[in-house]
């Protein structure tokens, strides 16, 4: 009997040595710090969204992109929120730092309480190589009234960045400060909608 009891101890041992896994790490998208305008109301409602992202990328696990434009996803590295959530997190709050008279609602939203002005993106690319992080990405701001088209633009941007995930999370992270940057410009051609 005591034989027997020692083998079950010992594939016990070695099964739950099987089971154990590599830590994970996860990683968020981050906004910056832009010059604010100081403003003690909110004078424009903004919708934000909805962001698309290309399937390939748009999954947990961080993607990276090889020499050959093979993809490597990665086994323990991972996003804390799903992308279309931790981009349009980032560019609110980007954009309310370049405004704080701004406020924005993200989108899916109630039919009743549409925002009167929306920005949508659509995320063709988000990638890093062995040098650099790149995005690829068409914005577009739409007058939900009328359902009207008010400005369209394809954005394309790369910085230096080294295939980690500490420095990826970083580099596209300053990517979409200059994103926002942009739509900012958009923004300040419309009327308040107090």
């Amino acid at each position: 009997m005591i034989p027997r009891f020692i083998v079950l101890l010992v594939i016990l041992g070695s099964l739950s040595s099987c089971h154990h896994s590599p830590r994970k790490h996860y990683f968020i998208l981050s906004s910056t710090a832009i010059h604010s305008q100081s403003g003690e109301n909110i004078k424009q409602v903004i919708g934000m969204g909805p962001v698309e992202i290309a399937e390939f990328i748009d999954r947990l696990p961080i993607v990276y992109r090889r020499a050959d434009n093979t993809l490597l996803v990665s086994e323990n590295d991972y996003w804390a929120e799903p992308l279309d959530k931790g981009i349009a997190r980032v560019l609110a709050a980007n954009l309310v730092a370049r405004n704080s008279s701004r406020s924005f609602a993200h989108f899916p939203w109630r039919s009743d309480s549409k925002p009167p002005y929306s920005l949508r993106l659509q995320v063709h690319n988000l990638e890093c190589g062995d040098r650099a992080a790149s995005i690829d990405a068409t914005w577009e701001l739409i007058d939900n009234r009328s359902k009207a088209s008010l400005q369209r633009r394809h954005f394309v941007r790369s910085l230096p960045a080294q295939p980690n995930p500490q420095t990826l999370a970083q580099t596209y992270s300053q990517l979409l400060v200059e994103l926002a940057l942009e739509m900012d410009q958009a923004l300040n051609t419309l009327p308040p909608t107090e």
